[in-house]
């Protein structure tokens, strides 16, 4: 009977994601932006962390006004989001030029033609499902640490759409060693580094000014690997209309202290991301609790 079930829901959700793709651009946009907007009234949780989010990060320096005002536009943001990633279901390297300026692409394939591999920062940031795409402009494979979700539906759903990307995925139970396996064959491993880690799994080191833990990964594979690291950020111009920035090569401190030069990337590639998020900060995922994990003081 589950099964049936899940069925039914899976052809629905596929439907209504076609039927996006089915509108005129203007329109499906539009209503994206008040799906966004019935999610802000209707998700009073994930209203709520956003807020409180928007005030850790940024304290006093704004009002609660203009903090209302940002998570409704982060919302909103994350309605065309929706739109964005209902369009790879339908995505070329042709239709992807047409959606998305790349800025430094010359720079990424120069990067992977040394054979040294290419380990790309991003974050949960502007329609962040889109951007991996960027795999079928590229002359090497691109893997993405992804993370399913966790009901079955949606599941088969989003890994529907995902394998039109033309990325490969990795789930982070197997992360590191893959990551470790593909940069060495000189491959681009992509990490979405901004969300809370587990304790064991994470170092201490400062995002927004506040101590909190953070994954750990991407720093031990570059220095694992030797592999040159960059950043990749897709910032939208417009409803429908990106651009993908990948940043000059990102100096790497490798001095043979393991956890110190852990510690020390890892600071860095969080000051990356910060500095993006507050230069655009309606596009970056806050009802997700980053700080939900931040360190006890005195505590070892």
């Amino acid at each position: 009977m589950q099964t049936l079930v899940n069925g039914v829901l899976y052809r629905v959700l596929l439907g209504l994601f076609c039927a996006f793709t089915c509108l005129p651009v203007k329109m499906a946009y539009w209503v994206g932006a008040r799906l966004g907007e019935v999610a802000y009234l209707l998700l009073a949780q994930r209203r709520r962390i956003t807020l409180q989010n928007l005030a850790l990060a940024f304290g006093e320096t704004t009002s609660p006004t203009e903090r209302q005002r940002l998570a409704r536009a982060t919302f909103r943001n994350l309605g065309w989001h929706l739109v964005d990633f209902c369009s790879l279901r339908h995505l070329t390297p042709k239709r992807y030029a047409q959606v998305c300026t790349i800025e430094g692409l010359e720079r990424v394939q120069a990067l992977l033609a040394r054979q040294d591999g290419l380990l790309i920062l991003s974050a949960h940031f502007g329609s962040w499902e889109l951007a991996p795409a960027v795999a079928l402009c590229l002359d090497k494979p691109l893997h993405v640490i992804v993370r399913p979700p966790d009901h079955l539906v949606l599941r088969r759903v989003v890994e529907d759409y995902r394998q039109r990307g033309g990325y490969r995925r990795v789930s982070r139970a197997r992360a590191l060693a893959h990551s470790v396996q593909a940069l060495r064959r000189g491959d681009a491993v992509a990490v979405l580094m901004d969300q809370s880690s587990l304790r064991h799994e994470a170092v201490e080191v400062e995002f927004f000014g506040l101590k909190t833990y953070t994954s750990r990964g991407p720093a031990l594979m570059t220095i694992r690997t030797q592999c040159p690291v960059i950043s990749a950020f897709l910032v939208r111009e417009s409803p429908g209309q990106h651009r993908l920035i990948f940043s000059d090569e990102i100096p790497v401190q490798r001095t043979g202290n393991l956890q110190q030069d852990i510690e020390a990337n890892t600071r860095t590639f969080n000051r990356i991301i910060e500095a993006y998020i507050r230069r655009y900060p309606d596009h970056w995922f806050w009802l997700h609790r980053r700080w939900k994990q931040r360190p006890v003081p005195g505590q070892k």
